[in-house]
């Protein structure tokens, strides 16, 4: 099963996105595999044995650079473009993808090369549909 901590400050639109996150696991029957966590970034260090992952709100990217040394798991910082827009399906393809970049060597905080600043991304689904030129599809959302 793949844990993955979404976290920020003081936690209301995190702990929002992560139970949202659990509501649409568990609508999709994937409780087996996947669980999204609430974590507040002050308590990451040392709460991360509890997670694969760390996806970081990205008003609290300063604070996951300054301790990027620190941590044991990989942590990557939501893009502001992605955030509370992804379906978990969206999420858990990118949580896939930085961890394998972070076995491969890529250092905290994880990034795919070619966004290499949150800020930037301008992409609306995960970025291995992005790369396929895949796009989201916001009436879906509405339903």
């Amino acid at each position: 099963m793949l844990k993955i901590a979404i976290c920020c400050g003081g936690g209301f639109s995190s702990s929002a996105l992560a139970a949202h996150l659990e509501k649409e696991v568990s609508n999709l029957h994937l409780e087996d595999q996947v669980q999204f966590i609430f974590i507040p970034i002050v308590h990451l260090l040392d709460r991360e044995n509890e997670v694969d992952i760390a996806m970081v709100c990205p008003h609290c990217e300063w604070k996951v650079r300054q301790d990027a040394k620190k941590y044991t798991i990989p942590v990557a910082v939501i893009p502001p473009r992605l955030y509370g827009l992804m379906p978990v399906r969206d999420f858990v393809e990118d949580a896939q993808d930085l961890m394998a970049l972070w076995k491969n060597g890529t250092p905290n905080v994880v990034t795919f090369a070619d966004e290499p600043r949150p800020l930037a991304v301008k992409r609306t689904v995960s970025h291995r549909r992005w790369l396929r030129h895949e796009t989201a599809d916001f009436k879906a959302l509405g339903k």
